[in-house]
């Protein structure tokens, strides 16, 4: 038995050997090296896991974890599977982080936030948790390949982006590494750009404060990274906010305002320098500057004079990117442009109307055969005679008259529709002048009514602010 066996190898290896080509300049047989990656362990393709999700490929690799498309057996869906790295479950803090991220994302529940659907542990020890499987692609790979946003499309996606930081906010959760990369672009449906934001790795709860953030210990990416985070210290909402300052003002310039030569010069202009103006970024495009206003606020160094909740920002990005949109549509669409047109329409229908008659031919009733007929028989004498009726000098002064009058007439009522034109106009530009600058307004007559009631006293000091 032990011979047939030994004999069927010998036959198989030799059967083998007559497959394989030996090499030219040596006449050997080549040597076959089997090259195991240096992370084979976190390699998961093929298992299954919870019993339920067989796991197809790796779609994305992070510092502390590996990412996987699989497939649910039991109702066919296709999700994204998170699982830490092997060499990370020594570490506490990091196991701690990754549970951490899997328990707020079960917290928050909001369209633009990838949703988690499992948690658990493979046989290998690895945690791992089930969320959304997204097609699309993340603003980073957008900028790469169109350079910018358009000012209507940067209002979409980052209007959608402060809705869903703002959700976590509210549960106390902060993401600390907001970036172009963590923002994906996906379909719904018939909605384009429809917002996921992504990656709650390196999250923390406002009330862990610095429970599972060593001593010196700077996690982010230095060039989104707030100054406070660049230097270690406590972060709340406010470092969010200036993090997605700097992705807003990528994405409208094509540029980020703060890089240096290596991360610590990155950091320190973070936290020294101001950002450059948008006409010195990008002298080529044309940004109102309501949108350098918000991001400015954004990008204040100092967490105290930043917007200090992400709702106030996204309203101010909503009324700055209205406000425009508002402009450019009042010059069709306001009442006191429409009748501008009407009016003018109408003064062309007046000047046609009682146009000079010398201008054209008058028009004359159509004549029928018999009368052309007539007229040829008529004598020479009859038509001279008509003729001369017609062009009398009386018929002609009474018409030079009629004529003039009908003139001052139409000048008359040509001014009259010009200074009613003029009229509804100016209360229009007035009107459209209190409404946007109502707050200015009420703050100029609380101050003139307080210098009526209060009087007004001179100390011989006229720069003297009372």
């Amino acid at each position: 038995m032990r011979q047939s066996l030994f004999a069927k190898v010998k036959t198989a290896r030799r059967s083998l050997s007559e497959q394989i080509v030996p090499l030219l300049h040596t006449g050997k047989l080549p040597l076959y090296r089997i090259q195991v990656p240096s992370n084979f362990r976190d390699l998961l393709t093929g298992t299954t896991l919870g019993g339920n999700y067989w796991v197809l490929k790796v779609i994305g690799r992070g510092g502390m974890s590996v990412v996987y498309k699989a497939k649910s057996k039991r109702s066919g869906e296709v999700v994204a599977i998170k699982t830490l790295r092997t060499a990370g479950l020594t570490d506490e803090m990091l196991v701690k982080r990754f549970q951490r991220e899997a328990e707020l994302l079960s917290l928050l529940n909001h369209p633009r936030i990838v949703n988690l659907h499992a948690y658990g542990t493979s046989n290998k020890g690895q945690p791992y948790f089930v969320m959304d499987y997204l097609e699309g692609e993340n603003l980073t790979d957008i900028l790469k390949r169109e350079d910018h946003l358009s000012i209507e499309r940067f209002q979409d996606i980052f209007v959608q982006v402060c809705a869903a930081i703002e959700h976590a906010h509210r549960h106390g959760a902060v993401h600390r590494d907001i970036k172009p990369g963590n923002i994906m672009l996906t379909r719904q449906g018939k909605t384009f750009d429809y917002v996921k934001v992504v990656d709650f790795g390196i999250a923390k709860m406002a009330e862990e404060a610095q429970k599972l953030t060593r001593m010196g210990e700077v996690w982010g990416s230095p060039i989104y990274m707030s100054p406070e985070q660049c230097m270690g210290a406590t972060l709340d909402a406010r470092s969010d906010i200036y993090s997605l300052g700097i992705v807003m003002y990528e994405s409208l310039t094509g540029r980020v305002p703060f890089l240096g030569k290596n991360y610590a010069d990155t950091m320190t202009k973070q936290i020294a320098d101001d950002p450059p103006r948008f006409k010195q970024m990008r002298p080529d495009l044309q940004i109102p500057e309501s949108f350098e206003a918000v991001i400015n606020r954004a990008l204040a160094k100092k967490p105290e004079d930043r917007y200090q909740s992400m709702t106030t920002m996204r309203k101010d990005l909503e009324s700055a990117l209205s406000l425009k949109s508002a402009v450019r549509e009042t010059k069709s669409t306001h009442p006191a442009v429409k009748a501008h047109s009407k009016i003018k329409h109408l003064q062309e229908e007046i000047e046609m109307d009682f146009s000079p008659v010398t201008d054209a031919k008058p028009r004359l009733p159509k004549k029928s055969i018999e009368q052309s007929k007539l007229e040829t028989r008529e004598p020479a004498s009859a038509k001279t005679k008509s003729a001369a009726r017609k062009t009398s000098p009386k018929t002609t002064s009474k018409k030079a008259k009629t004529r003039k009058k009908k003139d001052r007439e139409r000048e008359a009522g040509q001014y009259r529709l010009i200074l009613a034109g003029m009229f509804s106009l100016t209360i229009s530009i007035i009107a459209i002048f209190l409404i946007s600058n109502s707050q200015t307004v009420t703050t100029v007559m609380a101050e003139i009514a307080k210098m009526l009631l209060s009087g007004t006293e001179d100390d011989g000091d006229p720069y003297k602010i009372r």
